[in-house]
């Protein structure tokens, strides 16, 4: 076998005592643990020590049979595929769940060094997380509504269920939106009450594209044509859109 061999073993997660003596072993066939000691140039006591650990991989079998030597031999190389797919399916588990803490490590570090924390999230996923990331919170919100936020049935069906876990949590909405015209007006008075809603209807020319719901001490932008949510996480930032938020809702009338 070739060092090319060796290098690809050890790369796979075998130690270099593993990868020769595997090697050696397939293409020598049966073999005791005094030649494989020999031809290696391994010590004999490490290499009982690396076929055993090689036997606990299931990468080498033993032939051991009563009052005769112990004989050695390599396990087919799929067994390798398998340790290195399941090293991957744990690297993968654990990307994941790396993933979901970045954001909350990021944040926890940046507010430690004053520095906004941006965070970009995608697709359905990243909107189920937008919206977990408010009931976590649990505070009052206040939102201006995108007159796309409907154009989906997926995105849709996910924006009923928050609103009702929302309200479920006792979140209360202060919300800036289009003009409903799929729905009557005591319809919708009775559904904002259930729900703890407190609306108030954008003039005809003012219609926003994208969703942005300030949270916590977040700005959270969502683009509905691309999915793609902006989350800032920075009270002076909040405080800004905030004050525009208060001056746009102060400044429409009482009316759906």
């Amino acid at each position: 076998m070739t060092n090319i061999e060796e290098r690809n073993l050890t790369e796979a997660g075998l130690s270099k005592e593993h990868a020769v003596i595997y090697l050696h072993l397939l293409s020598s066939g049966l073999c005791s643990a005094k030649v494989i000691a020999s031809k290696t140039n391994i010590g004999r006591t490490l290499t009982y020590k690396v076929l055993e650990q090689l036997m606990e991989l299931e990468l080498v079998e033993k032939n051991d049979q009563l009052g005769k030597i112990a004989l050695f031999r390599a396990s087919h190389p799929v067994k390798i595929k398998n340790i290195v797919d399941t090293k991957k399916q744990k690297a993968d588990l654990a990307s994941e769940g790396f993933s979901k803490s970045y954001g909350l490590l990021t944040s926890q570090y940046n507010l430690l060094a004053g520095k906004p924390n941006i965070r970009f999230l995608e697709g359905i996923d990243g909107l189920k997380e937008m919206y977990a990331d408010i009931l976590e919170c649990g505070q009052d919100i206040k939102l201006f509504r995108s007159f796309l936020d409907h154009k989906n049935p997926e995105v849709t069906r996910i924006l009923r269920e928050h609103i009702l876990k929302q309200a479920a949590l006792g979140i209360k909405v202060k919300m800036v939106g289009p003009l409903r015209q799929d729905v009557s007006i005591d319809v919708l008075k009775q559904k904002d009450q259930e729900r703890m809603v407190t609306r108030k209807t954008m003039k005809e020319g003012f219609l926003m594209p994208s969703q942005v719901i300030l949270y916590a001490n977040k700005v959270s932008i969502t683009d509905f044509q691309n999915l793609i949510i902006t989350i800032i996480e920075n009270q002076c930032v909040k405080d800004s859109f905030e004050k525009m938020f208060d001056y746009t809702f102060d400044s429409l009338p009482n009316t759906y």
